[in-house]
């Protein structure tokens, strides 16, 4: 296993800790993901690192045709790849079929559009918690325990159960954030309140936000821009 640390640390030095590479860079970082056709000919590097649980594919660069399969065969047809925007035709013509989406990234730059939270109206979830919230539905239940392997969990409290979660995938300064509330519960800032909660307490360990929402993802655009966040960069995701 040593070597294989070895080769995880590698590749994320060889890429800058800045919001395009947060989810690549974790998944190097945390050692969860698989790698599949490290290339590092002509001076460039191209590699693909992915995760099954996530079912996400990060593409770096301009990895050969074969390891893009054997990565989608390894994840899934559920899976979800993302690339910089520069290998975005690369990318499209190997996987012809895969339909693309423009992703913009943002950061925080107005800290005092985040809503102020009252006492006791978010905090983190314990472990023995995320096993046993049965008001969730099953999928968000499975989620929410594949996050707290890796990540600290917010959560937005209404009558008296958790309603909205914020978790996070890190670097050494960055952390993306995820959220997830539950539809009868939407459009009553929980979310904004439970971002805001995190903010502060990654703030505390020298970790800035990074949000990232689909071009089409219209509410969650405007959410990032009314809690002070500014676009900074782009992504491609591609989905079947």
């Amino acid at each position: 296993m040593p070597a294989r640390r070895s080769i995880y640390n590698r590749l994320a030095a060889s890429i800058s800790d800045i919001p395009r590479w947060v989810e690549t860079r974790s998944l190097l970082l945390s050692g969860e993901g698989e790698i599949f056709g490290v290339d590092e000919t002509a001076g460039k590097l191209s590699f693909i690192v992915c995760s099954s649980t996530k079912k996400l594919i990060c593409l770096v660069g301009f990895p050969n045709q074969k390891a893009v399969e054997q990565a989608v065969a390894y994840i899934g047809e559920e899976s979800e790849i993302i690339a910089a925007p520069e290998s975005s035709n690369y990318i499209t013509q190997v996987l012809p079929n895969w339909r693309s989406q423009l992703a913009w990234l943002h950061t925080l730059s107005h800290a005092q559009n985040l809503p102020k939270v009252p006492p006791g109206k978010v905090r983190l979830l314990s472990v023995d918690e995320i096993g046993n919230l049965k008001h969730l539905p099953t999928d968000l239940q499975t989620e929410l325990a594949i996050a707290s392997d890796s990540s600290p969990i917010a959560t937005t409290i209404a009558d008296g159960l958790p309603v909205s979660f914020c978790y996070t995938a890190q670097t050494e300064t960055l952390w993306d954030i995820s959220i997830e509330t539950l539809a009868e519960h939407r459009n009553r800032g929980y979310a904004a309140l439970c971002v805001a909660y995190m903010v502060e307490y990654m703030h505390q360990k020298g970790k800035q936000p990074v949000w990232g929402a689909e071009e089409s993802n219209l509410p969650s655009m405007k959410l990032a821009a009314k809690l002070g966040f500014v676009p900074v960069d782009r992504l491609i995701l591609l989905h079947q």
